[in-house]
């Protein structure tokens, strides 16, 4: 498994990070890497999430279950493409309480036996994405912190 992990400090309560971030459907409003976003914030829920391409048109499609839920800490999805054996995406966000906030970890963890032949494009174009994600994210729960 190869993974690629980012960190963000987010200057507003931890409950709120969470609320923005566990609601799905408001995602395409905020996040600048996703279309379409929707589906339950628990366990066992399938999504449907719709990526942003670089023209801003849809691009890739695909249904991640949630594998684990500890609210208002930690989910982390699981997204198999083709056939899990060959590629698998974890995505997992962690949730730190902090003195000035919340720190925000964002992981993807990728398995699989086509990882190795991708991996220096996923490690190239990966990191900037879920940074600009992050960023998003920080600037939305920041305008008006409770």
């Amino acid at each position: 498994m190869r993974e690629i992990r980012t960190e963000i400090e987010i200057a507003a309560p931890l409950t709120k990070v969470w609320s923005i971030l566990t609601d799905f459907d408001h995602w395409k409003d905020w996040n600048p890497i996703v279309n379409q976003a929707g589906g339950a914030a628990s366990a066992g829920s399938k999504l449907n999430i719709t990526m942003r391409g670089k023209d801003g048109k849809d691009a890739n499609k695909y249904m991640p279950v949630i594998t684990t839920f500890e609210k208002p800490k930690s989910f982390r999805w699981r997204a198999k493409m083709m056939a899990g054996f060959l590629f698998t995406n974890d995505k997992v966000f962690e949730l730190e309480e902090t003195a000035a906030g919340t720190r925000l970890i964002h992981t993807e963890a990728f398995s699989g036996m086509l990882v190795p032949l991708f991996w220096n494009k996923l490690e190239a174009g990966v990191s900037p994405m879920l940074k600009s994600m992050n960023n998003a994210l920080k600037t939305l729960a920041e305008k008006n912190p409770d």
